[in-house]
Parts: structure tokens; sequence; C-alpha cells
């Protein structure tokens, strides 16, 4: 069962009780009500009819009247103020009735009792009869009683038929009520349904779900703080990704930039082992193969802060022709290999940057130029205007293929770029390099009129 539904049968139980209960209390009541304004008014009715009877009565008693006389007397007085439903009884005998009921066989009063009433059912029909006893100056050795009998079938009546009306009334808006509770609760609770649908869209993977109520109450509090986990677990989601991206792309980059001064490295030690050599040119190939090696290090180490910690680099003022005589001889024996060779232009001087990342950004873009050039072509080096820039007239790069060309691991051709060694990481290394710069990595590229790659530093 659905907490809505819940709910409103708890809601439901409660309304249905709580009305039952007023309905109960209320009935009873008005039952109690009319009946003792009834019995009132009986009352009253009776303590007139006695009091003027008995004034009348006493007013015209004379002491020599015969006892004939005087009863006809009191017969008279008392059926100037009697009705069909008044009855006087006097020694026994009724005197004056027009009712077929005997009020005296249901009611039996002494002549030191008080009024008395009766209340029952007498021929099939509820009876209300009130008496009491009275003295008279014309019989003043005679018990006298007097009686008002009422039918009280119809207030009777009345009541059941308004007990009817009222329980159906009841039922209407017990009813009535009870829709409102279902329509009302399943409404109330709808925030919680998005809750609980953006709840699910999260754990199905939709982190940038978000929980759309706008209330004061609990469940909108209970939305804003769930938005604001979510926020959390989506930030949190991401740092995670970014981290495992960064640690894939350290793993892969380090490996990537193994090659080419590796390459150097046991292309002079291999020399050094089989091929005589001066003592100068053994010295030459040791300090190449120490360079080589200083700034694998250097490379694995600024790689290592660069793609998993942060991508804050110290920078510091370098020399462009420097750094160009740095990444000519990396490439020299790789470009050599693939019958390329290097055009360099130097215009600027001077940049701010690491001039190790730098180094191996450009070897990067030179390697990835002469892989797609033909034996013979020429890759250019250019410097100028705060850019760093290499081209080539290769086999150019499509155009559909130039948004993801800076994925890490993507390859335009797989099968060329696996038979050349290639996995797809230099352009994202020189793109994270380029970035932790504060540059921006152009490329511009026709298929089949070759590649130009630009380092844009801020001006």
């Amino acid at each position: 069962m659905k907490l809505w539904q819940k709910i409103a049968v708890i809601c439901s139980a409660i309304l249905i009780f709580t009305m039952s209960i007023c309905c109960f209390i209320l009935l009873i009541h008005t039952k109690n009500t009319i009946l003792s304004i009834t019995y009132e008014q009986a009352a009253d009715k009776q303590w007139r009819l006695q009091s003027s009877f008995v004034e009348m009565s006493d007013y015209y008693a004379t002491q020599g009247d015969s006892q004939a006389v005087k009863r006809s007397l009191v017969h008279y007085c008392f059926s100037r103020f009697a009705d069909s439903s008044s009855v006087l009884v006097i020694d026994g005998t009724t005197i004056y009735s027009d009712t077929d009921i005997h009020p005296e066989q249901y009611l039996s009063i002494d002549a030191e009792d008080s009024k008395k009433q009766f209340i029952g059912m007498i021929n099939d029909k509820e009876y209300l009869i009130i008496g009491d006893n009275c003295r008279l100056s014309a019989l003043p050795n005679s018990s006298c009683y007097i009686f008002v009998v009422e039918d009280i079938t119809d207030v009777h009546e009345s009541i059941g038929r308004m007990t009817w009306q009222f329980l159906l009334l009841v039922i209407l808006c017990t009813v009535l009520g009870l829709m409102l509770i279902i329509i009302l609760v399943r409404r109330s609770m709808q925030p919680l349904t998005k809750l609980q649908i953006a709840a699910n869209n999260i754990a199905n993977g939709n982190y940038h779900q978000r929980a759309n109520i706008q209330s004061s109450d609990e469940i909108g509090a209970l939305a804003s703080n769930f938005n604001k986990m979510a926020e959390s677990v989506q930030k949190h989601i991401a740092e995670l990704s970014e981290t495992t991206r960064r640690q894939q792309l350290f793993i892969g980059g380090v490996t990537h930039e193994f090659k080419t001064p590796l390459t150097a490295i046991l292309l002079n030690a291999d020399t050094l082992q089989n091929t005589y050599m001066s003592e100068e040119e053994q010295i030459k190939s040791l300090n190449h193969i120490e360079k080589q090696g200083k700034w694998l290090e250097r490379l694995v180490q600024k790689m290592l802060k660069l793609l998993t910690m942060d991508q804050d680099v110290a920078q510091r003022q370098i020399s462009v022709p420097d750094l160009f005589d740095k990444v000519k001889e990396s490439t020299l024996e790789m470009l050599f290999s693939r019958g390329i060779s290097l055009d360099m232009q130097c215009d600027l001087y001077y940049i701010n940057g690491d001039s190790d990342l730098l180094q191996s950004a450009l070897v990067n873009l030179i390697d990835n130029a002469s892989k797609a050039s033909s034996p013979g072509q020429i890759v250019f080096l250019r410097a100028f205007d705060s850019i760093l820039e290499v081209s080539d007239n290769g086999i150019g790069i499509p155009e559909d293929s130039l948004s993801r060309i800076t994925d890490a691991f993507y390859m335009v051709d797989k099968s060329r770029s696996k038979r050349q060694g290639g996995v797809g990481l230099g352009l994202a290394l020189v793109k994270e390099i380029a970035k932790a710069h504060g540059a921006t990595l152009e490329i511009e590229s026709k298929l089949g009129s070759g590649t130009t790659v630009r380092i844009r530093f801020p001006q």
C-alpha cells in the first residue's frame, strides 16, 4: 500500500469514528431535548388546568349544596378548561374524560404524592400521562386526581424520521469527506512522488536530475536538502570521473612519453655497443643519453603533477630558440627514420611556461605531423605573436573527427595508428599542457591538404 493510501485510510478511519461519536451524541441530545420540551409542555398544561379548575370550583362552591349538585358543579368547572387530553377522577370514578385511556390504571397517585408521570406504549401508541391530586372546597372529603393524557406517537415518529435524515446527512458528509481526504492527501503526496522519481533517476545514473518542488513546508525543505545532496553526489561523481580519467591519461601518457627519449637512449646505447667511436663521439652520445634520461625523469614527475593532482604548473620565462633546439634534438632521429625534414622559424624569443612540458607538447605535435606526412615532406615549426605552431602537408583530418581529435585514446585511423605505434594520447596530452599554461589549442585541417596546430598563449 502506498503512503498516500495509508494516510487516506487513517484519516478516513478518524473521520468515520469522529462523525459516528458526534452523530450519536447529537442524536441523543436532540432526542432528550425534544422529549424534555414535550414533558414540560404537558406538565405546564396539567398545572394550568388544575389551577384554573380548582380556583373556579372553589369560587362557586356553597355549603348547602347537595352532593349531586357539587359533583355537577365540579364537572361543569372542569369542562370549562378541559380538552380531549384532560381526565378528572374523583374517588376512583371518572368524572370527565374524552379519551378511552384510563390513566389511573397506569399512574397510581396517593393523597400524599406530588405530581407524577408515566411514559409507555398503550394500544400500540406512545403515551405521556401526567397526574396530580388536588383538594376541592366543594368536595373536601373526596380524593380528586387530574390527569393529562398526551399521545406522543407523532413526537417519537418525528424523532425517528429526524434520526434517519440526520444519519443520511452524516453518511453523505462522510462520503464527501472521504473523497476530499483521498483527493487532498494524494495531491499533497505528489511532491513526494516527484522526489521518488528524482531519486530513482539519480540511482540510474542521471545525476543532473533535480526535484522541482516549490513549497514552504517540510516537504519543500526535504526537496531542498535532497537537491543539495544530489548536487554533492554529482560533484563527487564528476570529481571521481575526472580523477579516473586523469589517472588513465597519466598512465597512458607516461607510456606514450617514454617512446621518444627511450628511442634516443636505446639508439645511442646501441651505437656505443656496436660501433667504433672516438672518445669525443662517445662523450657526445653519453651526454645525449644523459639529457634524454633527465628529461624523461622530469617529464614523468611533471606529467604526474599535471594529470593526477592539478593543472597548476610553475611558469617562468623561457627562451623559445633554446626550446626549439631541444625539440629538434629530441625529434631528429625520429624524423630521420621516417624521411621527414623539420623546418623551424622562430620570431618569438621569450615565453612564460614550463620548458619540459612545452618541449613534450611540441615533440608530440611533430610526431603526429611526421606520421601524417609522406617521406620527403617537411614539418614546419613556427613561433610568432605568442603562438607556437606545428604544420604539415600530410593526409589531414576528416572534418567529422576534428571535434574529438583531442579526446584521450581517440584515433582517426586506428589500424594506421597502431602500425605506427600510436595510442591516441598525443593531442590529449598537448591539450592538457596548453590548458595548464592558460593557452588554447587550435586545430585546422583539410583532408588531403595537411594540418596546422597552434598553441595560443594569452597576450
